[in-house]
């Protein structure tokens, strides 16, 4: 689906999406227990489903926010991540805590995203895992997992980390995973820790090793969801080059979410947002350029670089080599966005650089890279432009944020579906 947004201003309120990371660990964590666990205002996302129907492939009873388990039995031998990075690299310790073969494929980048972390340590551990094309997907793998060390890069993906944090509780022996520093998105693995232990599971942090005591059993938990901050930059972002306040709505103020970093960035660019009974506020303001390190909040890249370019001055985004890696490579597809829109940035290793102005060019075309968060990013840059925009191929929103511009719309923004559209 192709569509064209005509510049306007949003204003009013929005209830911010679930959090996705919360989301899918919830989810796993309650199929895991063998009580019944009630998961309430969960995202809705081809995510989240591929997540779910993982888990029942692998024994858990899943309908609608009901969640019962227990110790995995494969039920599929096949189980298809789609293009979720989370579902992969979370479930396949949890697969392999049995003895039986799974295979995991997927599909658009993920057979290209990397699984090198896991094929080292369990091929250590003698375990099946074999490979099955040249890329990553499709992947065979065995168990039953064993107890013991387990060594993991820092600058890797943390959910290899929770992956391994979720599985090795249900071991017969204890087991210890240590982190080689730098050590990135430790926000991420501390929002897995914080499910356990709602869970009953017990982890033990010593900086960067955590100790795992086994023989442990997931406990029954009903929890209700709290917004997503990586969802909610976008609309924080479209409130401060807007012409109106934007108010969100379940957003905790206290969460441990990560990506609510955003909040100090966007103070440090003298940007205004504030908490007030609840909700958070925000007012259109002259936002001024900063540095941003990526390193532990990647998936703020896109939207951050939207802001830049409305800023004033020349802001420096350093660590951005894992937006390489993700959906498309973000780094290729917003220097391709930017130079569309007009907006002075360069790129050299691992650092970027955006200069603001004061509007961005309109009557452009945008690709989607089939990444949700490209096109959201477009789609709240549209509000600034001096014309129309059009972006193809929207309906890949659906990974993470499927109701987008039905909030969009509502707030104001014009968009117009077409049927086919050209590169200019």
């Amino acid at each position: 689906m192709n569509i064209t947004i005509k510049p306007s201003s949003l204003q009013g309120s929005v209830a911010i999406i679930a959090s996705k990371s919360l989301s899918h660990r919830y989810f796993i964590a309650a199929s895991l227990s063998e009580e019944t666990s009630t998961i309430s205002h969960a995202m809705k996302s081809v995510d989240l489903e591929a997540t779910i129907k993982a888990l029942k492939s692998l024994g858990a009873t899943i309908e609608g926010n009901t969640v019962k388990g227990g110790f995995p039995h494969l039920m599929e031998p096949v189980i298809n991540a789609s293009a979720s990075g989370t579902t992969l690299r979370l479930l396949i310790p949890i697969a392999m805590l049995q003895e039986k073969p799974v295979v995991f494929e997927g599909k658009d980048r993920l057979p290209l995203r990397s699984l090198d972390v896991y094929e080292a340590l369990f091929k250590a551990q003698g375990l099946l895992y074999e490979r099955l094309s040249l890329d990553h997907l499709p992947v065979r793998v065995a168990g039953p997992l064993k107890p013991g060390t387990f060594r993991l890069r820092g600058n890797i993906s943390s959910q290899f980390i929770s992956g391994l944090l979720f599985a090795l509780p249900l071991l017969e022996a204890d087991s210890e995973i240590i982190v080689e520093e730098p050590f990135e998105s430790r926000a991420y693995v501390a929002l897995t820790l914080a499910v356990l232990n709602q869970f009953g599971i017990e982890i033990l942090t010593e900086n960067h090793r955590y100790i795992v005591p086994g023989k442990q059993h997931y406990k029954a938990y009903n929890t209700s969801v709290e917004g997503d901050y990586s969802q909610a930059a976008f609309f924080i972002v479209a409130g401060l080059i807007n012409r109106f306040p934007l108010t969100l709505h379940n957003l905790r103020k206290d969460t441990l979410q990560g990506d609510a970093k955003l909040l100090d960035i966007v103070k440090a660019m003298k940007g205004n947002v504030r908490f007030t009974n609840d909700q958070l506020i925000v007012t259109p303001s002259q936002t001024q350029a900063t540095t941003i390190d990526l390193a532990n909040i990647p998936d703020l890249g896109p939207i951050l670089m939207i802001l830049a370019a409305l800023s004033e001055g020349t802001t420096r985004f350093t660590n951005i080599q894992r937006l390489r890696y993700k959906e498309s490579d973000r780094i290729y597809a917003m220097t391709e966005v930017l130079t569309r829109f007009g907006v002075e940035h360069t790129v050299i290793g691992n650092t970027m650089e955006v200069t603001g102005q004061k509007t961005l060019r309109g009557k452009q075309v945008f690709d989607s890279f089939n990444d949700h968060r490209i096109i959201m990013a477009i789609a709240v840059a549209s509000i600034r432009a001096d014309q129309p925009i059009t972006i193809l191929h929207v309906e890949h929103i659906s990974k993470s944020y499927p109701e987008f511009f039905t909030e969009f719309t509502r707030l104001g923004g014009e968009v117009t579906i077409i049927k086919e559209a050209h590169h200019e």
